[in-house]
């Protein structure tokens, strides 16, 4: 096909999901969006479930966008752009931690915004160089400016101030050594072939010889953000993740949290799931910070021992295991080889009845291939399909959207690249999950899929 009836596919895509989002919006009587709007929309909400439709209408729309872009960019400014993203980084981590954007943020100024000039008085900075940084910034959406030398918070820097998951995340960004030294680990004469965790770009960006895991032990400074930035992480997606996978089919059942964190997912499973019993397991240095967590957020199901933490090392052998059991492993496996994760697997594997379910909730990569997607290769499932309905399907990328939505999938994408840069990890497709949970005894029963980043792979014995 011609370049021409590709940008008609696309903007045919990208003009159904806009309907398809306004319908949805106005149909839960959402107020309108806006960028330049400085204030927390509800859609920004980490608790926030979309709608399935109004989901895979964001989803569709950003992808199609992408492609847009693709085809009609100057490929020498797309080259100049790749390369100059380092300083995507460099700037947000200005615009935070000189104390900009909690200037801009003051209730007495966010909706004018500030010049140049008054913050240079406040915070001692040249207007001049800071005028580049913010106009940067405000390419990408970050700030508005007014006028010449005059910024506002836009409603996405509103995640950046204080008491937003975004500021954690980026307050413990450890990408940019590591990115660095992303070539040094892929043309490594003795380590490019290497899957071990302590031969990767973190090791090399940190002079180190130490996993990423025991250098932050030897660091205990930088555990308590990276904690932070971990659950940020993980509370982006929480909440899909408990609609969108039938948790209620467990009642009664005992979940073993392995690699549980500070407990949050099984103090929400516990709301909703009143007759089963929860046990977080994680190391010591995680649950010195579980235990208060849990008593604190979950008093009442922590006295009655519904929800205990242990001290439990994933590659000793589970103490853990009885009749119907139910293992889950959240975001653990992601930042282990293939054979660490076989073991890991193992471990509970060869002490668990074969009544027990397995529960990995991890990212289901897809392959970036354009799809061309026909009525003959099977169901095809559309935005119209989902009008009114509260169960969630991915719908089919249309023709010369790819299978991953593009676009859409770069913030999983992004940080496979980071898993490799600090553990020599990744993101795996279905393909390769399924090869490891074969390799540990296990089969895959179903995949559910979110309406966020990440999937549940529920698993039985084979």
């Amino acid at each position: 096909m011609s370049s021409i009836s590709q940008i008609e596919s696309l903007q045919a895509s990208l003009n159904a999901a806009l309907d398809a989002l306004r319908d949805e919006m106005k149909r839960l009587s959402l107020p309108e969006l806006s960028s330049t709007n400085p204030h927390r929309h509800s859609m920004d909400e980490p608790g926030f479930v979309c709608s399935p439709r109004l989901y895979e209408a964001r989803r569709l729309a950003i992808a199609a966008l992408g492609e847009i872009k693709n085809i009609i960019q100057y490929p020498f400014e797309k080259v100049v752009q790749q390369s100059c993203a380092v300083y995507d980084t460099a700037c947000l981590d200005i615009l935070l931690k000189t104390g900009v954007i909690d200037q801009l943020a003051d209730s007495s100024v966010i909706n004018d915004g500030l010049d140049v000039h008054d913050l240079q008085k406040t915070l001692d900075l040249d207007p001049a160089k800071l005028t580049v940084v913010l106009r940067y910034l405000a390419s990408q959406g970050w700030l508005q400016e007014t006028k010449e030398g005059t910024f506002k918070l836009t409603r996405a820097a509103l995640e950046l101030s204080e008491g937003h998951g975004g500021r954690d995340w980026i307050y413990f960004s450890t990408m940019p050594p590591v990115a660095q030294s992303l070539l040094a680990q892929i043309t490594h004469p003795e380590w490019k072939h290497s899957q071990r965790p302590d031969q990767c770009a973190f090791q090399l960006a940190h002079n180190t010889s130490l996993t990423t895991f025991a250098w932050m032990k030897q660091h205990p400074e930088k555990l308590g953000p990276w904690a932070k930035a971990i659950q940020a992480m993980g509370d982006a997606y929480h909440a899909p993740m408990l609609y969108d996978f039938p948790w209620k089919k467990f009642d009664s059942q005992t979940f073993i949290d392995c690699g549980g964190g500070l407990g949050n997912l099984s103090i929400a499973l516990s709301e909703i799931l009143p007759q089963s019993q929860f046990i977080v397991q994680d190391l010591d240095e995680v649950i010195t910070k579980a235990q208060p967590n849990i008593a604190n957020r979950a008093p009442i199901a922590s006295q009655e021992g519904r929800i205990t933490a242990e001290v439990v090392d994933l590659f000793a052998i589970q103490p853990r295991h009885g009749e119907g059991f139910v293992y889950l492993l959240r975001h653990v496996l992601h930042n282990w080889t293939n054979e660490n994760c076989i073991k890991m697997l193992k471990n509970i594997t060869e002490v668990a009845t074969h009544s027990s379910t397995f529960i990995i909730i991890e990212v289901v990569s897809q392959p970036n291939s354009l799809s061309n997607a026909t009525p003959t290769q099977g169901e095809i499932v559309t935005l119209d399909d989902l009008i009114g309905s509260d169960t969630y399907r991915a719908i089919t990328p249309p023709p010369y959207i790819p299978t991953n939505f593009g676009a859409s999938a770069k913030t999983s994408l992004g940080l496979g690249t980071h898993m490799m840069g600090l553990f020599n990890a990744r993101e795996r497709s279905l393909r390769e999950w399924t090869e490891i949970v074969n390799s540990a005894g296990l089969k895959v029963v179903e995949v559910h899929s979110f309406r966020g980043m990440v999937s549940a792979i529920e698993c039985k014995f084979a």
